[in-house]
């Protein structure tokens, strides 16, 4: 008998057309297509494979690579390259799919699959990664230094040249140039330093391997290189380029400048760490080539852990570097940094002693009988030379790692007794609650949000009673005798403005002034408080110039939540700067806080000296208060005299919440208002009794009618005072906008100005 066979289904292959877009392009060469941690297509090793910026079809045939038929299948089919070029077309298969409307996605490296067949019996997509390479590709404009963007090195493993990433100095280079996703600095302002780098790095073997996804900013990025490469990027005063200083053993101690007693004024700090806290064995994570994955290598200092007794391990992870070799050479690098005991310090140098103030990076000798020390390499971390014209320049340094083999120490001289210096009592000790914009200024925006207004911060300023200062400490307490110190702090600038100022919103230009403590600390662009005898604060003013020379001052009047004031000559000015000193203690308004400066010398330390007035801080919860308004208007007027008929006043709208970025001078038009605020209008004769009063205006005017102003002020409404204040949510502002006017039409002439009481 005859019989007949049936088919069976035993399995199912699956296929997808798939278009993956990877990454910026174009790039120099794709290398390998992984699915599933296997190689689909394209070579492991570190042989190139170049696309050129044209379309490039791979063609993959690999039915096993997931065991075939009898298993999970394998990867069969074509998949177009698209490096992303500038003249890159759109894509044939995306076209027949999706229609001619698409766009040839340049600027990005994708892959288009044309329905590969990709699994069999498994219907899920494997995790694809691709290895690309990307050294000239993809610059803005003309590639900067192609002879060594790639970095390669002899690996003896192999017996030949690998490619072990990209020249960090070309990354660097590009981070700062690229005007899409760098910071968009023209290349000309790449300083030779660069190309001296980038030839050192290649030298040595140094290439890196990162990935930049924008989940961090680009300069954090710029320091992770720097990190891996150990340099410092820093401005050229001079020549306003970027350098790049790689920290190596690349000097002669014999060329090296010296600083001593004769150019050190101060060596404020000299600190060793101790054996104790330092490591003896550190581990290097880097990237395994060929995983992806997290590789290690960990190097031992055998004498170090027998001298502290034991292991003291420190971890370092380097994701850039994928060669095992470099990944070694790092290892023993951080280990003999971070395992000997550097002396860190901070000095003060005189300005007229060195010909330039040094740069990070910079090496010099340094020769300090007093603790022994000659010839000790030291290595610049940091300059402050201070404002335009100080006489000393601040320097934090430290010992050099690779100068430890050339230190001299000598046994330090005879222990001369320095001259006591008296703490001599400050000029000024200035009460301050510490208003919104410094709160703005210092707290992360969480821990902004979390301020109420049932919140107050009390801070400090205080000027140098004499030469010699150091600097001071901030005390508070509950009363005078019960003061704890809290912070330390610098002295601030302190002058007299030498001329009488009136109450006007127009700019205080060209005012004489005296100096009385550290004028050349007084900064122009931050802001500086006038303060009357008393010691109250009654004004804060931005500093718009100061000529020290000539001890002249232009002022910016009534900034942040204060209003402008009149003055009588002699008026302290004190400068606010980074010289407030925070208590840092959370406190609510109503309480009252005694609040004291501690002078202090490098030899001794005096006693508590309260606030000029004597009197406890008392707290009002400044920082929540509603600003007043601004670009007060009398009728049109910015300050007139004499006003007739109806009085019109118009004001600007103010928020405490929107001026954190600059200072917000009176002159200048709406900002907000905050939300909530309502402004309340008072008008008082020239007895100063209150005869007119107006609240819950929520616009930006009022008018006071000539029947309601005789109604309300009678025959003494020849003088009057408006005072506007601004409120929310039962909170006045900290001061009122005050201006005071004649009425014509009360026994005056047009024109004639009130000469009475």
């Amino acid at each position: 008998m005859g019989g007949s066979s049936k088919k069976q289904t035993v399995g199912y292959r699956y296929r997808m057309g798939l278009h993956l877009v990877l990454c910026q392009g174009p790039v120099d060469a794709v290398q390998e297509i992984q699915m599933g941690e296997r190689t689909a297509w394209g070579d492991a090793s570190r042989t190139p494979l170049p696309t050129g910026y044209g379309l490039t079809s791979i063609g993959i045939n690999q039915p096993y690579l997931f065991g075939g038929d009898e298993r999970e299948g394998g990867v069969v089919g074509t998949i177009d390259v698209l490096p992303g070029g500038p003249t890159q077309s759109r894509n044939d298969y995306l076209m027949a799919r999706l229609g001619s409307a698409i766009p040839a996605f340049r600027g990005v490296l994708s892959l288009v699959a044309r329905k590969i067949l990709f699994a069999a019996n498994n219907p899920y997509i494997k995790p694809w990664a691709v290895r690309v390479r990307r050294f000239t590709a993809g610059w803005h404009d003309t590639p900067w230094n192609t002879w060594n963007a790639e970095v390669r090195t002899w690996d003896d493993a192999i017996g030949q040249n690998v490619s072990v990433g990209m020249n960090p100095a070309h990354i660097l280079v590009q981070c700062l140039t690229d005007p899409h996703w760098g910071m968009g600095y023209p290349q000309d302002s790449i300083g030779w330093s660069f190309w001296n780098a980038s030839w050192a790095l290649a030298d040595e073997g140094f290439g890196l391997n990162l990935i930049w996804t924008r989940q961090q900013p680009i300069e954090s990025f710029i320091g992770q290189v720097l990190d891996h490469i150990g340099g410092i990027l820093y401005t050229d005063p001079e020549q306003g380029t970027f350098e790049l200083k790689l920290l190596r053993d690349d000097y002669w101690i014999s060329s090296l400048p010296q600083l001593g007693p004769d150019e050190i004024v101060r060596l404020e700090r000299f600190e060793r760490a101790q054996w104790g806290e330092l490591p003896n064995e550190l581990t290097v994570v880097y990237a395994d080539w060929q995983t992806g994955g997290d590789a290690t290598v960990t190097v031992e200092n055998l004498a170090a852990i027998q001298l502290q007794g034991g292991v003291i391990n420190q971890r370092r992870d380097y994701p850039g570097v994928n060669y095992g070799p470099l990944a070694a050479r790092l290892a023993l690098r951080d280990l003999r940094a971070l395992g000997s005991p550097l002396a860190r310090m901070s000095l003060t140098v005189a300005r007229d002693t060195l010909e330039r103030p040094p740069l990070p990076g910079d090496v010099f000798l340094l020769n300090w009988p007093r603790l022994g020390i000659d010839q000790m390499v030291v290595r610049v971390t940091g300059i402050d030379t201070g404002t335009l014209g100080a006489l000393e320049w601040r320097i934090e340094a430290m010992e050099d790692v690779f100068g430890l083999d050339n230190a001299v120490l000598s046994p330090p001289p005879p222990v001369i007794e320095e001259p006591v210096l008296e703490p001599l009592p400050p000029a000024l000790v200035l009460a301050v609650e510490i208003p919104y914009w410094e709160l703005a200024r210092s707290l992360s925006r969480a821990e902004l949000d979390y301020l109420t207004d049932t919140d107050a911060a009390v801070g400090a300023l205080a000027a140098a009673g004499g030469v010699g200062q150091l600097n001071w400490q901030l005390a508070t307490g509950a009363s005078a005798g019960d003061l704890a110190n809290v912070a330390s702090e610098d002295y601030a600038p302190l002058l007299t403005i030498d001329a009488a100022l009136p109450a006007s919103e127009a700019d205080a230009l060209n005012l004489p002034v005296t100096a009385i403590s550290q004028p050349g600390r007084l900064t122009v662009g931050d802001y500086a408080y006038l303060v009357d005898g008393a010691g109250e604060i009654i004004e804060a003013v931005a500093v718009l110039a100061f000529d020290a020379g000539n001890a002249r001052v232009d002022l910016a009047r009534g900034v942040l939540d204060t209003t402008p004031y009149a003055h009588p000559a002699g008026t302290r000015l004190i400068g606010v700067g980074e010289w407030l000193a925070s208590e840092g203690a959370e406190r609510a308004p109503g309480e009252s806080v005694f609040v004291a400066a501690i002078p202090r010398t490098s030899t001794d330390q005096g006693d508590p000296l309260l606030a000029e007035n004597g009197q406890p801080l008392l707290l009002t919860g400044r920082q929540a208060l509603p600003y007043p308004p601004g670009r007060i208007r009398l009728n049109g007027q910015t300050e007139p005299a004499v006003v007739a008929g109806d009085l019109s006043v118009t004001w600007a709208h103010r928020d405490r919440r929107q001026q954190t970025a600059y200072l917000v001078q009176q002159v200048e038009g709406d900002i907000g208002p905050e939300l909530g605020v309502t402004y309340s209008l008072r008008i008082l004769d020239r007895n100063d009794t209150l005869v007119h009063t107006a609240s819950g205006i929520t616009g930006t005017n009022f008018v006071w009618d000539v029947a309601t102003a005789a109604a309300d002020a009678g025959a003494l409404g020849d003088h009057i005072t408006v005072e506007i204040t601004a409120e929310r949510d039962g909170l006045t502002s900290w001061q009122p906008q005050v201006r005071a006017v004649d009425r014509a039409g009360y026994g005056l002439r047009w024109g004639q100005y009130w000469g009475g009481v």
